[in-house]
């Protein structure tokens, strides 16, 4: 069992929540995954999740949507190289927090 030992700040417990909501989708849960494997660019991540067989949408626009709600909780960052964007996981502790709930859906 984990003891959290801090006490109950609510803006940290509020800024807890948003990230985890930035994860709701299960196309941005797949990118996180992805981005952790290695750097990706939008349309190489296109094409990696065009394959997913899930309700989301994997056309360009909204993988662009998904990276900017995940920029925006931190949980990615966007760098320039010449003509194309690319992306990293900046929460690696997160990926743990994915593969946690594959352990739960097994147990």
């Amino acid at each position: 069992m984990i003891h959290v030992k801090t006490r109950l700040d609510p803006k940290l417990i509020s800024r807890q929540a948003e990230t985890f909501k930035a994860l709701s989708s299960p196309a941005r849960v797949a990118i996180v995954t992805s981005l952790a494997e290695r750097d990706m660019s939008v349309n190489e991540l296109v094409e990696m999740l065009e394959h997913l067989d899930c309700p989301c949408s994997c056309e360009r626009t909204n993988i662009s949507k998904h990276l900017a709600v995940l920029r925006e909780a931190g949980i990615v960052s966007v760098s320039e190289d010449a003509q194309r964007r690319i992306y990293r996981l900046r929460a690696r502790c997160l990926v743990e927090a994915i593969s946690c709930t594959v352990r739960l859906s097994n147990a």
